[in-house]
């Protein structure tokens, strides 16, 4: 102060310069000096009289501003680059009647403020607003150095009941702090550094207290003790509290430590403890919650933040507020094992904190598949359902594993649950288990298994087909037959919705959706059955026949079709709809009715034959199919003959023994016509082995016929004791095999009964037997005479008639040998004359050319004559008789080429039916003396 005037000086204490004349003392160099225009008022009278002080100072980081409060209740304001000796503007921005105690200023984005506190109230001063003014932000002030700025630029205001914040919109938060407060300090971040007023030792300490203390006696200060206390701001607690004998002059913060400088000459030094072992003091106080705010201060990692989590749960665990240390556990999920806080809470008794914590750690994605068990058994055992749904049906995530959520709530009844799952997720499987498992929801499978598509729909109906068989076999089979057909819609909407889906029940909607298929309005029926078989048959062939209709069985289907052989052991149960379910897809699949849609009614023999005509002249139109296609068609025709020829189902007590009887003949009718369908190449020895099986007569001689065994026909007939259908088949197959009527001859002579009806059919073969010369009469005599039943009356004629043209043979015979004998003598007499006597030739003309014969001529034996010219040259042979010759030579050179050929002679003599013919024959041929000569 000059001349009462307060001044500001300036110094730059990085450059520094030695005192004249003393090299040990160095100052800092004096860059100004500015005057302080406080306008001549004055602090009150009784103190200073006429001469105002300065009380508090602020100035502005960059220097461009300042102010200076006065004891007079005077604020100041200089601008101006304040480190330069240029011209400044001072300005009075506040006059008031109580002294400045502290000041102030706070940069934001486009003001500056400067806080202002009196002794009686706190203040706001905006330094660049065009018209600034001055803003009580309360009525309460403070003492002089109870007022201090902290790094968020807040001013903090001491009193002695608390420590208030204040920022430019007024008061904020306080803390509090009952002291008396001579000074306030701040250091880092959080620390604000109270001084309380100096007390005296007697009537402050306690004996122990001042016996502790070392005085100096000779020091007037030593019966004062002042009190320096740290306060943590940010962690709301008290961190140091220390007193210090003989009264202080200051405190200052500076190079990362509180200094405090004492009355007596002495500066103390107090720094600040390291992290760790503040929390170790921490944990030692139980003060869990100051540990967590220090370390998330100083930037812990998450590991080592859950670990003082960790504490601070085992803390609250053993004092029995499971509630506290079950929300301290939870903040610890993804750093602590979850086993460790789970076996804390498996007691029955805490099973409600367990439920919250496998929660909390659903719904952070970090639970495996156990921790999914024991929380949907929490919620079980505690019959929670509101968390229940919550935790399955609200999250749009899948935060569990869904297999074992599943499994859970099927264990524990929880059916709706287990099936929303199942339903939103697309677990087909599982959902269609639970459905026709557990809630027996047969119709409402089906829907479901129709909406999956051709693909899904094939694996879950090999799995559950045999099942819904058995409780809605119509639809069931109406399914399956689409599938195989190829008919089941490929697009369809997606079977799970995310958010709102219940559990899938029977629905009218549902229902209506087999309104249009065949078996919708009927009962569960049966073709065995007495009551529903022919409606049911019925309305299966006229579905059948609209379709056929409608539709090109060539068309492409829209998917590849599974195969229907797939599907047949489901049927175990129920024949009645195999049956449907095979004639439906052969129809669909090839394009052509299958013969059971073509029979309504019993057929006739003669009908059959006609249907299978039509069988055929249908085939020879079809197009070829192809391996798979005629193995798939020759699996189903086997099956549906089998189907068509049981037998052995037992049929309602209702069904009249009438009925069932006129059912087998329906069947055996549609099997005849299955036979007839050469548009499959069956195996015709399974088949005929299939219908011996079953006693089915007609298709055994149909298969014996279409093999051409006809004698196994009349065998067949014969074992059956049938004599009109040995007559019918002697007739009818007779002339296609001759071998049968031998046959028949025992049979007729078997018995008198059937001789009875035979009489008239035995003549008839008897000359059939005649006329084709079939057998020799003594094998017909000898199979009549096996039994004593014909008589010899009975053959009287036949004999009579072969005895004879037996004669009649035997005088053609002689007459024919006595021909040969007169042409054998004359070829002899010819010989001898032509070896003993001469020849005359009297021939007049050329045998060649016809001319008149003249010399030179050539004559031969032979009685041909020739001119010489009509000869070659050499020509020794008849022209005219030359071929026979030659062809006479070839034949005896034959002969005698075979003569050593024993095997021609034998395989001759098995193969004709006359083998004494053969050797005549050889005989007369001379070839047996060739033989002899060669041996």
């Amino acid at each position: 102060m000059i001349s009462g005037i307060p001044v500001v000086k300036f110094w730059d204490l990085d450059a520094i310069k030695s005192v004249e004349g003393s090299d040990d003392i160095i100052l800092p160099t004096l860059l100004r000096t500015i005057k302080i225009q406080h306008g001549g008022k004055t602090y009150p009278v009784n103190t200073y009289k006429s001469i105002s002080k300065v009380s508090t100072i602020a100035v502005l980081e960059n220097l461009s501003q300042i102010a200076i409060g006065l004891t007079n209740g005077v604020v100041i304001l200089i601008r101006g680059d304040l480190s330069k000796d240029k011209t400044t503007k001072q300005k009075i921005i506040y006059e008031g009647e109580e002294p400045i105690t502290g000041l102030g200023f706070r940069e934001q984005t486009k003001s500056t403020i400067l806080f202002i506190v009196t002794t009686g109230n706190v203040m706001s001063y905006n330094t660049t607003a065009v018209k600034p003014s001055v803003t009580i932000l309360d009525e309460q002030g403070c003492g002089l150095g109870c007022a201090v700025m902290n790094d968020q630029q807040e001013m903090i205001v001491g009193r002695d009941e608390a420590i208030y914040l204040y920022d430019p919109t007024g008061r904020g938060p306080c803390f509090a702090y009952d002291t008396p407060k001579l000074s306030l300090s701040w250091f880092k971040s959080n620390y604000l550094v109270i001084v309380s007023p100096p007390v005296t030792t007697s009537t402050h300490l306690s004996s122990g207290a001042r016996a502790s203390l070392t005085f100096n006696p000779k020091r007037a200060s030593t019966n004062e003790l002042t009190k320096i206390a740290i306060f943590d701001t940010a962690n709301k607690f008290v961190a140091y509290v220390g007193t210090f004998l003989g009264g202080i002059r200051g405190v200052f913060c500076e190079w990362n430590s509180v200094w405090v400088v004492g009355v007596d000459g002495k500066l103390y030094h107090l720094d600040e403890k390291d992290t760790p072992t503040k929390l170790e003091i921490l944990f030692k106080m139980n003060l869990y919650v100051l540990a967590i705010n220090l370390a998330h201060m100083q930037k812990y990692d998450d590991t080592s933040i859950a670990e003082i989590f960790k504490k601070y749960g085992d803390h609250l665990y053993n004092k029995g507020d499971y509630d506290g240390a079950m929300e301290q556990y939870i903040r610890t999920i993804g750093e602590l094992e979850p086993s460790y806080v789970i076996r804390k809470f498996l007691d029955a008794q805490r099973i409600y904190n367990l439920t919250n914590y496998l929660q909390e750690l659903h719904s952070k994605g970090l639970a495996n598949a156990d921790h999914t068990t024991l929380l949907l058994n929490c919620y079980t055992k505690l019959k929670d359902v509101s968390r229940l749904d919550q935790f399955i049906k609200t999250d749009t995530d899948l935060n569990f594993d869904l297999e074992t959520a599943i499994n859970v709530c099927r264990q524990a009844g929880y059916y709706e649950h287990a099936v929303y799952l199942a339903e939103k997720f697309h677990e087909h499987d599982m959902y269609l288990d639970i459905v026709i498992e557990d809630t027996k929801q047969y119709d409402t499978a089906l829907s479901y298994i129709r909406k999956l598509g051709p693909h899904e729909a094939d694996m879950n109906l090999q799995k559950y087909s045999k099942t819904l068989l058995t409780h809605l076999p119509e639809k069931t089979t109406q399914l399956l037959i689409e599938l195989c057909t190829g008919t089941l819609p490929t697009s369809t909407p997606s079977t799970a919705s995310p958010s709102g889906v219940k559990s899938p029940t029977a629905s009218i909607k549902n229902s209506k959706a087999f309104s249009n298929l065949p078996f919708a309005s009927g009962e569960t029926a049966s073709i065995f059955s007495d009551n529903s078989g022919p409606n049911l048959q019925g309305n299966m062939s006229s579905n059948l026949s609209r379709f056929a209709q409608n539709k090109n069985a060539n068309s492409r289907l829209a998917y590849s079709s599974p195969s229907p052989r797939k599907f047949m052991p489901a049927f175990v149960d129920r024949p009645d709809c195999l049956t449907i379910f095979l004639e439906s897809v052969f129809e669909k699949l090839w394009g052509v009715p299958s013969p059971s849609s073509r029979i309504d009614t019993p057929m006739s023999s003669g009908n059959s034959k006609s249907n299978g005509s039509e069988t055929k002249s249908s085939g020879t139109g079809e197009k070829s199919w192809t391996p798979q296609e005629q193995e798939e068609r020759k699996s189903i025709w086997n099956t549906l003959l089998e189907l068509y020829l049981m037998d052995d189902t037992e049929p309602d007590k209702h069904t009249s023994a009438r009925e069932i009887q006129r059912k087998k003949r329906a069947f055996r009718q549609k099997a005849l016509a299955l036979l007839h369908d050469d548009s499959v190449q069956y195996d015709t020895n399974q088949a005929l082995v299939l219908c011996q099986l079953k006693e089915f007569d007609e298709g055994i001689v149909y298969l014996y016929e279409k093999t051409e065994m006809y004698t196994d026909i009349l065998r067949h007939w014969m074992d059956k004791g049938q004599t009109d259908r040995v007559i019918e088949g002697v007739r009818q197959f007779g002339p296609k095999d001759p071998s049968l009527y031998p046959m028949v001859l025992t049979y007729f002579s078997s018995s008198p009964e059937v001789l009875s009806k035979s009489t008239s059919e035995l003549l008839s073969v008897l000359r059939h037997i005649d006329d084709k010369d079939l057998l020799p009469p003594i094998q017909v005599v000898q199979a009549l005479s096996r039994s004593n039943v014909a008589s010899i009356g009975l053959i009287k004629d036949y004999i009579g008639k072969k005895i004879e043209h037996e004669h009649q043979e035997l005088n053609q015979n002689d007459e024919l040998i006595e021909s040969y004998r007169d042409e054998t003598e004359r070829r002899r007499q010819e010989i001898e004359e032509l070896q003993t006597s001469a020849r005359i030739f009297q021939v007049q003309k050329c045998s060649a050319c016809e001319g008149t014969l003249d010399l030179p001529a050539v004559h031969f034996l032979c009685r041909h004559s020739y001119h010489q010219r009509c000869l070659g040259d050499n020509e020794r042979e008849c022209h005219q008789c030359a071929i026979q010759h030659r062809m006479i030579t070839e034949i005896r050179r034959t002969q005698e080429a075979n003569a050593d050929r024993h095997d021609l002679f034998f395989d001759q003599l098995d193969h004709e039916e006359d083998g004494f013919e053969v050797i005549a024959d050889y005989f007369s041929k001379n070839t047996m003396a060739f033989a002899k000569l060669i041996d």
